[in-house]
């Protein structure tokens, strides 16, 4: 029984091999799985046929000729499968559908104020119903709905299954369940920089700092292609480092901690009521939004400099400030100058490539990962 089992493992994680494989370089061929994961032929067109059978992989055309019979093309076939994304920040949830190529096919907005009660969790699930079903993912649908992803602002304890805090939400210590209550499927939670990080570095598998600077400032560290969390999975909390020793009173109690000079909520109090407005009266030149600008470009390479002495790696800028910087970047790289006097090449600083979305993403990502990880001998999915 000992050796069937161990047999059924082994077949389990050779189909799994495949799959990551062909999720990565997009169009394989047999021969060429065969020689990259130190796999047999046989064992290759035995994994290769059942996952056709299964309708997850499909022939996509031949490569060009080399003398001898063309090998067939490989990929992973389009509307499989697919997974959801959902984002919670407190004004409202961010809704997307990713396939299993990690191609975006849907993305909206829909205005839900948080709030810690199963009111608010039985809307939830009643949006995420509603959205999938608008969307075509039904039982009787053609495309598997791998599961839910949840992302969620704040310190998420996978061990406790807790959201340890949340200062977005104004909550503390409320179980990630209350989120998938009203959800009917596969689910996982993860926390929202991680979760942005891993959309925008996940293929990449590389070292990189992504800085998210929305209703507060948070952040996430990629090492190797995996995010590091830390004992107490408070890692990359860069918004509540000391920038200014008894400066502007921060959200956490402290003083003059980053996320009070580096916020969304810091552009939006000087008199404009969502972040939009604020960068139409600073392109309009009115000298308080200058000033005001100035000043939180001044504190964020003051950081920038300060993550980049520390882990010597490219830093990805993202949140709502985020996808405002493009045409701010030579500014913030002058005052970069200043704090960094041995990077002459700002190369390794970038803007997170998403407009908007990247947390809702990377949490339909997190839940394909597994939905990958968990393939059955026999079968896709499966928990």
């Amino acid at each position: 029984m000992r050796t069937t089992n161990s047999n059924i493992e082994i077949k389990r994680q050779n189909k799994i091999k495949i799959v990551q494989y062909i999720l990565k370089h997009e169009k394989v061929s047999r021969q060429e799985l065969a020689v990259a994961l130190g796999f047999s032929l046989p064992t290759v067109f035995q994994n290769v046929t059942e996952l056709m059978e299964l309708g997850m992989v499909c022939e996509a055309g031949e490569y060009g000729s080399t003398g001898g019979r063309k090998a067939k093309v490989l990929k992973i076939k389009e509307g499989f499968c697919c997974a959801a994304g959902i984002e919670i920040t407190k004004d409202d949830i961010c809704f997307v559908l990713v396939d299993l190529n990690q191609k975006l096919d849907c993305i909206e907005r829909k205005v839900l104020p948080y709030e810690n009660t199963q009111e608010y969790y039985s809307k939830l699930g009643e949006a995420v119903g509603e959205l999938l079903k608008k969307n075509g993912i039904t039982a009787k649908g053609t495309t598997q709905l791998a599961g839910v992803g949840i992302s969620v602002p704040g310190i998420i304890d996978h061990d406790l299954g807790m959201l340890r805090e949340s200062y977005e939400l104004g909550v503390e210590n409320v179980s990630i369940r209350h989120f998938s209550k009203y959800i009917p499927h596969e689910f996982c939670c993860e926390s929202s920089a991680n979760c942005s990080a891993y959309a925008v570095l996940n293929a990449e598998q590389k070292s990189a700092v992504y800085l998210s600077l929305s209703d507060t400032v948070r952040g996430a560290v990629f090492i190797d292609g995996k995010v590091y969390k830390g004992d107490n999975f408070r890692a990359a909390e860069f918004g509540h480092m000391i920038v200014q020793p008894g400066g502007r009173s921060c959200c956490c109690g402290k003083k003059g901690c980053l996320n009070a000079y580096c916020s969304s909520e810091v552009l939006t109090e000087h008199g404009a009521y969502a972040l939009e407005q604020f960068f139409d009266r600073l392109e309009t030149g009115e000298p308080e939004y200058k000033e005001c600008w100035e000043e939180y470009l001044e504190y964020l390479a003051m950081q920038v400099a300060n993550i980049r002495r520390a882990f010597d790696c490219d830093i990805i800028l993202g949140g709502k400030v985020g996808r405002h910087l493009i045409p701010y970047m030579a500014q913030l790289e002058e005052h970069l100058q200043a704090y960094n006097m041995t990077d002459f090449d700002f190369s390794y600083l970038s803007v997170d490539p998403y407009q908007q979305g990247s947390s809702a993403i990377g949490a339909a990502c997190y839940m394909l990962e597994r939905y990958v990880e968990n393939l059955h001998s026999g079968q896709p999915g499966g928990s």
